[in-house]
């Protein structure tokens, strides 16, 4: 998706994106028979994996530098506020007209949504100059031709740092509402208020690395800065047991503002660092590497809290993967960022 992204442009790969994620949503909703939800589920991942491509060429192409930190950030909560307006309609709406037709829903309003874009923003036409347009293009083949081999290393140490962050991540999200119940001894209800906490300062801690990463701090100090963090959230997931489960609340704060904010600053980087050319290609490595890693993370931690009856092994491990992150990232803790 990131090369296609690159080859069609960013308007259109928006486009397409969304036309093929209510496709696959109105296939769920007609889905009888459970091979055909999985197949719905497995059509539905291509666009989930060009969203990020085409967001973050956008952004390249069409923001001006010394706005893209905050908008990457805005892009980048997304999910949180997607989960927020799911989570307060989706079962309401489930219980009274049934789970297709809330799904089928969804499905029609990303239809109409993605008309609306076609109509409102034109493949071909860009807020930008055109002579600007075509002397980025022009200068950033140049670009790629003279910083191959260092901006491929770049790239590849954040896909690798995306995999052990997202493996982190996939960890220790899943599983702390189920270990502050189980394990601490709260309510449902109070688990859930902890997950919250953590979903909601996750929208502010994107804005404000994202602001951060453009004009304060470099990608390379940034996301070694987060993975230390994560490990330290890991720390305290491990020491909630023993120092007391008050420490549970600053592990959802520190959740916000590492685990879950770590992306804004990775997707950044790669439209700040790489010629414009190349940033849907780029971001969909770094891509490939976090969703690995946040697909392989839950599985591999929950089986590893089913063989040890524990989930202190598993917090010693997301801690060491955190501190691998932080150790791929070392290379670059000195970088200057370059618009591509």
């Amino acid at each position: 998706m990131g090369s296609a992204t690159d080859r069609f442009g960013p308007r259109k790969a928006v486009l397409y994106v969304l036309l093929w994620s209510a496709c696959g949503l109105l296939l769920t909703a007609v889905a009888n028979s459970f091979l055909l939800l999985i197949a719905a589920s497995v059509f539905l991942g291509p666009p989930q994996g060009g969203s990020n491509p085409a967001t973050n060429k956008l952004i390249a192409e069409e923001i001006p530098v010394g706005s893209r930190g905050v908008v990457t950030g805005v892009k980048q909560s997304g999910v949180q506020l997607a989960v927020v307006f799911s989570g307060a309609l989706m079962p309401g709406a489930s219980s009274t007209f049934g789970w297709r037709w809330a799904v089928a829903g969804v499905g029609v309003f990303t239809l109409a949504f993605a008309a609306y874009v076609a109509l409102r923003f034109p493949a071909d036409e860009s807020p930008l100059d055109p002579s600007a347009n075509r002397s980025t293009a022009g200068t950033a083949g140049t670009a790629a031709a003279t910083s191959q081999v260092p901006l491929a290393g770049f790239v590849n140490r954040i896909a690798v740092y995306g995999f052990v962050l997202g493996f982190a991540a996939g960890g220790v999200t899943r599983f702390i509402p189920l270990f502050t119940e189980e394990e601490l001894g709260f309510s449902e209800t109070e688990a859930g208020a902890v997950f919250a906490l953590s979903g909601a300062l996750a929208i502010v801690a994107r804005l404000g690395w994202g602001r951060l990463a453009e004009h304060r701090i470099d990608a390379g100090p940034a996301l070694i800065i987060m993975a230390l963090g994560s490990a330290v959230t890991c720390l305290l997931l491990f020491l909630t047991l023993t120092v007391g489960s008050w420490l549970i609340w600053p592990v959802a704060i520190l959740t916000a503002f590492t685990l879950s904010a770590w992306n804004v600053v990775a997707n950044l980087a790669v439209i700040k660092d790489v010629p414009t050319n190349q940033s849907g290609k780029a971001s969909g490595v770094v891509l490939l590497g976090f969703l690995s890693g946040l697909s392989f993370g839950a599985p591999a931690i929950g089986a590893l809290v089913d063989a040890t009856g524990s989930y202190q092994p598993a917090w010693a491990v997301l801690g060491a993967a955190a501190l691998a992150g932080a150790a791929v990232m070392t290379p670059d803790r000195k970088r200057n960022g370059t618009e591509g």
